[in-house]
């Protein structure tokens, strides 16, 4: 019988190299106090499988949680709150209310994949002769606006890539739609299936009668789905939540 194997995900490799860095260990001392050959602990720094054993030990002596840098590990209390918010999420989000249409439309069948630029061309600074450069004759009545060069990304990556991050569009340009993506995908285990996906629409929030903390309006409107209010605060402290803020531009 093979034995349980793990691997550090892309976010977990980085955090056990700053705690490496920080105890000012070698492969070889770390292998050596583990008792385990050094190309061990050369594959758990690579995010490549190794033992289950070993994998812990290793973590335990960088003093991190194994849990935390695990990939694929989806906590017990994740996975029975991601149980508990899962048709409320596929209520809130799987469908589109489209200007004209009488129904509203399932999301699948409007939304298509984002791409979007890292870097905001707007407060870009540049030189008369790069400006030129840029501008064509037939374009000229467009001078100072140029190309965009940007490189794309899409925008799954971008969410993947960072922690906190704002997408900026102008109005239709699906952002509403590509943040019910993301938490369509995310319940149906798709896309961060380690988290609880958490959409609310800012507007709403703004017009609440008792102005509550975003902590405090997230658990009322998650209320019916039997989650406490401990369970939310633990997700939220050990970020274990996808939190999607939806129409910061419709709020002063």
């Amino acid at each position: 019988m093979s034995k349980p194997a793990l691997k550090a995900s892309q976010e977990g490799v980085k955090q056990a190299q700053e705690a490496f860095t920080q105890r000012r260990f070698t492969q070889e001392s770390l292998a050596h106090h583990l008792g385990c050959n050094r190309s061990v602990i050369g594959k758990f720094f690579n995010g490549e499988s190794i033992w289950e054993k070993y994998f812990t030990s290793i973590c335990q002596e960088l003093g991190i949680e194994w849990q935390k840098v695990v990939s694929g590990y989806v906590p017990p209390l994740v996975q029975e709150v991601r149980s508990k918010v899962r048709e409320l999420i596929q209520e809130w989000c799987g469908s589109m209310r489209i200007l004209d249409m009488t129904q509203p439309i399932k999301l699948s069948q409007i939304y298509t994949h984002v791409n979007i630029l890292e870097k905001l061309t707007a407060t870009r600074r540049k030189t008369i002769e790069e400006l030129l450069k840029e501008c064509e004759y037939e374009d000229f009545d467009r001078f100072g606006l140029g190309k965009v060069v940007e490189e794309k990304v899409p925008g799954v990556d971008a969410v993947n890539k960072y922690k906190k991050l704002i997408v900026l569009g102008k109005p239709g340009a699906g952002k509403t739609t590509f943040l019910k993506y993301l938490a369509i995908q995310c319940n149906q285990g798709n896309f961060q299936s380690n988290l609880v996906p958490i959409f609310i629409p800012l507007k709403y929030f703004a017009e609440a009668s008792d102005k509550p903390s975003l902590f405090e309006y997230i658990k009322q409107q998650y209320s019916g789905c039997d989650v406490t209010a401990e369970q939310f605060d633990y997700l939220f402290k050990h970020g274990l939540a996808l939190i999607l803020l939806d129409g910061l531009d419709e709020v002063s």
